[in-house]
């Protein structure tokens, strides 16, 4: 990274780390037009004098860190603490710490994820200090990869891109940002918290919850083998579709909150751009003819009339078939790691967030008994027999949201709005940023 520095952050990072936080708060906008962009029809036509200009390295890694940055240790002070605590904390909350939400994002050089889930922790903070600050040049180079050259196919046109959002959208000289989220994982564990009646998470040993297909005539998903030995209570029922839902919707809240945090890193260091959605994920993931989009792949189900996203080869692939050869082999994958003690974990580098005692701690995670996995092993089965796909009901890849950054064209601003509409390090981001490195005019037209 060019910008960085053996010091540790450029001034002009330091100061958008200390920017207050309810001045960010308070100042976001989504701000659209940037430089080199073109307002034809509306209010506000406006064609800007300047060429495009891309974010470098350096803005890009602020808002990258701002997302996904490893924050330390998860500290999981529950009752029955499970496998979550033995995660690694990220800038946004996650459903039973999995972090199953990775970050792509695309530019005029090509299209990039965001390996987020190989970072490690090295203590309990790990921006404690400014002198910890740096760590996010070191995050950004280790931890992007280039997947495709050149910026990701998506032409500004429908079906991809809803007409009122096609003027802005991917144009050159900015970043779009892509959370997307991978809900198969998480469903699988949280049917083992569900359904697992015999690994003493219930009182009493009242049972499980009893899952039933309400596409299907409620009749029982894989498991009645389990409600008869009395794993599971016929007093606990959940439709299969609300147990999907219930999960689907708190995971792809994770890409909302990525959105809301870069948002304010915008206000931070001066950026524009905003958070929205306006565009169809099927086209955009790669599930038409129209474009490549992100490139994932997809299946075809006859439960199912449209193409089905199940991951990007190689780079993230659902915990489901055509990835694993059954459903089994998905829920075991699913479940690697988790019954490890936490001295195995401390073993692999992991922080230890708690002073209790490690056999202590360890009598308190409840592992999965063999009957509860065996069970979840049914229903995913059921599932994906009954229905060519899992999960049955959500897509198993989801993606909701773009969070778009660009340089702002502020004459546009300073023609159609009033004082007001952008912020101070707006107005002074290519001197704090770029130097003498300002934004170029367009060359003058015949």
């Amino acid at each position: 990274m060019s910008e960085s520095k053996p010091n540790g952050l450029p001034p002009q990072a330091q100061a958008a780390w200390d920017f207050p936080l309810f001045d960010a708060i308070m100042g976001r906008r989504s701000r659209r037009f940037g430089l080199g962009m073109e307002m034809t029809s509306g209010p506000f036509q406006h064609r800007s004098d300047y060429e495009p200009y891309p974010l470098s390295d350096l803005e890009t890694a602020m808002l990258v860190a701002a997302a996904t940055a490893t924050t330390g240790p998860i500290l999981a002070e529950t009752n029955l603490p499970g496998a979550m605590v033995k995660t690694i904390g990220k800038p946004y909350p996650s459903a039973m710490g999995s972090h199953r939400s990775r970050l792509f994002f695309t530019n005029d050089d090509g299209v990039f994820v965001v390996n987020a889930d190989k970072a490690k922790m090295s203590k309990m903070r790990e921006y404690e200090d400014k002198s910890d600050r740096d760590k996010l040049l070191g995050f950004y180079d280790t931890y992007v990869e280039k997947i495709d050259d050149g910026r990701m196919d998506l032409p500004p046109q429908e079906p991809g891109i809803w007409a009122h959002n096609q003027w802005v959208t991917n144009m050159p000289g900015t970043t779009i940002f892509m959370p997307v989220i991978d809900v198969t994982k998480d469903i699988i564990k949280l049917m083992i918290n569900l359904c697992d009646g015999k690994a003493g998470r219930y009182a009493k040993n009242t049972g499980g919850y009893y899952i039933v297909d309400d596409r299907n005539g409620m009749k029982p998903c894989g498991n009645q083998k389990w409600l008869d030995s009395g794993l599971l209570n016929k007093r606990k029922v959940m439709t299969l579709s609300r147990l999907e839902k219930m999960l689907s919707d708190g995971m792809l809240a994770e890409g909302a909150f990525m959105g809301q945090l870069m948002a304010l890193t915008l206000q931070a260091t001066g950026l524009g751009g905003w958070v929205y959605g306006g565009f169809s994920s099927t086209v955009v993931l790669g599930g038409t003819p129209a474009c490549r989009g992100l490139g994932f792949r997809f299946i075809q189900s006859d439960s199912d009339p449209f193409p089905i996203p199940v991951g990007r080869d190689g780079i993230f692939e659902a915990y489901c078939p055509p990835y694993y050869a059954n459903m089994s082999e998905a829920v075991d994958a699913a479940l690697e790691g988790a019954l490890q003690t936490m001295d195995e974990w401390e073993a692999k580098g992991m922080v230890k967030p708690h002073t209790a005692p490690n056999a202590e701690f360890d009598a308190a995670t409840i592992p999965a008994s063999p009957e509860g996995i065996q069970c979840v092993k049914d229903m995913c089965q059921y599932i994906y027999d009954t229905y060519g796909k899992f999960p049955a009901t959500v897509d198993p890849i989801q993606m909701t949201l773009f969070i778009q950054a660009h340089h702002l064209d502020l004459d546009f601003y300073d023609k159609h709005m009033k004082p007001g509409a952008y912020l101070e390090t707006h107005r002074n981001h290519f001197r704090d940023w770029h130097g003498n490195d300002g934004p170029k005019k367009r060359a003058t037209e015949d």
